[in-house]
């Protein structure tokens, strides 16, 4: 029995000594597993550069994309130029048949001869009218002064003869004849005075005969204007390059006819496009969120997936005042001048990413983005006198947010500490102040979002 009870005994020990040994031994392995996870989720703070970037599609235009159509309308007898085609300023670009034009013209120029032929004439018989008017009125005042100087003469010798008559010096028969020679020189002086009378009539032609000069040269200035439109018109059967560029469509060929742009009611016929390739830019859709900070100045990259391995650098020239609503989504057109030395290789409508690089900071302090954290600020106060029961009171001010990382000290223990955070994008976090380089920080959510940290704000925006 008593040997029953001490192998019991020994039994007990050794189980309770097995029990203790493997107790320790769970509680180890809980702390070994413990310090491995807490160094799984940690990260130091280290210096580094955060780049905040916001990325559109995009589409390539060119610096003018010019519309061709020809001024007059007709068939096309030779085209000089075709899609691909660099072209210069004032190159013919194709022809119309010029034959209705150029008879155009000559009935024209055949017109203007003849009304400056008339304009000649007409001048010719004022220049007529004049000298005839200045000899008339010379005649008509050598008359009158004859007529009135005849007249004054045969009146002395009529009352001289009536003198003689009544002292029966002269026969009856010699009085009368003076009477009726006195009554003569009185018509002729009279005749004189009409005449003149008439040179007023024949200087009113004379001033109609001037005015036939006005409306002669009206004519001829317009004979001249009708000709010059006709011989623009011919002008226009030749049709030049506007721009220096490259010609990107051609619809027209030889023994098509075309409408005039200017004189159809369609708008005329559209017969090649030239673009100016002299300056490339990339027109990318921002998203409304993004657009506050893309701004004129700042860089920019564009690639295309025709060049895979090609970046072509630019910069913001332009934002959309208005904004383009499509599936409910608001974009802001953002052109962007693409100024690489390779940038001939882009072509209009190519299909490209824009990336903007809207804020950077260079060598800071940064932490993963999942180690920042934002909460209310919680105040301590403090009790009045009346009322102190040796406790203070807490509040949490849910107006004011506190950004907080959670530091691992080197003993394995942790504190919640306040930090003051910069830019931040989708990977790390600037700490401006609050944590120093190679401090140890809790990363609280190890697969944090694009924005995780930021309390669901976008990348580039401050917290």
């Amino acid at each position: 029995m008593k040997i029953f009870k001490k192998v019991m005994t020994l039994l007990v020990v050794a189980m309770l000594t097995a029990g203790g040994f493997y107790f320790y031994g769970q509680q180890v392995q809980a702390k070994e597993q413990a310090k491995v996870q807490v160094a799984d989720n940690t990260a130091r703070a280290t210096r580094g550069d955060i780049d905040i970037r916001v990325s559109a599609t995009g589409r390539i235009e060119p610096e003018r994309e010019v519309e061709i159509k020809s001024k007059a309308s007709g068939e096309v007898i030779k085209v000089f130029a075709d899609v691909s085609d660099q072209v210069k300023q004032g190159e013919m670009l194709f022809k119309l048949d010029p034959t209705d034009e150029e008879r155009s013209v000559a009935k024209l120029q055949a017109a203007l001869a003849m009304s400056k032929a008339k304009l000649e004439q007409t001048r010719l018989a004022v220049q007529a009218a004049e000298a005839k008017l200045v000899a008339d009125t010379a005649r008509a005042q050598a008359d009158l002064k004859s007529a009135e100087a005849e007249r004054d003469e045969y009146t002395a010798r009529l009352n001289r003869s009536l003198q003689l008559y009544e002292q029966k010096v002269i026969s009856r028969e010699e009085h009368d004849t003076a009477v009726t020679k006195g009554v003569q020189t009185q018509a002729a002086l009279e005749n004189a005075r009409i005449k003149i009378d008439d040179l007023k009539v024949q200087a009113l032609e004379l001033e109609r005969t001037r005015q036939e000069i006005t409306i002669a040269d009206a004519q001829v200035d317009n004979d001249t204007v009708a000709l010059e439109d006709a011989l623009q018109r011919l002008r226009d059967t030749e049709v030049f390059s506007p721009i220096d560029g490259v010609v990107s469509e051609r619809t027209v060929q030889e023994g098509l006819i075309v409408a005039s742009g200017v004189s159809n009611v369609g708008g005329g016929t559209t017969t090649m496009r030239v673009i100016d390739l002299s300056r490339i830019y990339a027109i990318a859709a921002v998203d409304e969120a993004d657009i506050s900070g893309v701004q004129p100045g700042v860089r920019a990259v564009v690639t295309a997936d025709a060049y895979k391995d090609m970046q072509f650098t630019g910069k913001v020239v332009r934002i959309a005042a208005t904004g383009v609503v499509e599936s409910n989504v608001v974009t802001f057109d953002v052109k962007v001048e693409v100024d690489s030395d390779q940038k001939h290789l882009l072509k209009p409508e190519m299909t490209t990413n824009v990336t903007f690089l809207v804020d950077s900071r260079k060598d800071v302090v940064t932490v993963p983005a999942g180690a920042v954290v934002r909460k209310a600020v919680t105040e301590t106060r403090h009790q009045p006198a009346a009322l102190q029961a040796g406790e203070d009171t807490a509040s949490v001010d849910y107006s004011r947010r506190q950004s907080y990382v959670t530091v691992v000290k080197p003993d394995g223990t942790e504190e919640e500490r306040a930090v003051t955070v910069g830019l931040s994008d989708s990977l790390r976090t600037e700490i401006i102040d609050g944590l120093q380089e190679g401090e140890e920080v809790l990363i609280r959510d190890a697969g944090a979002s694009k924005w995780s940290g930021q309390n669901n704000r976008r990348p580039g925006m401050r917290l």
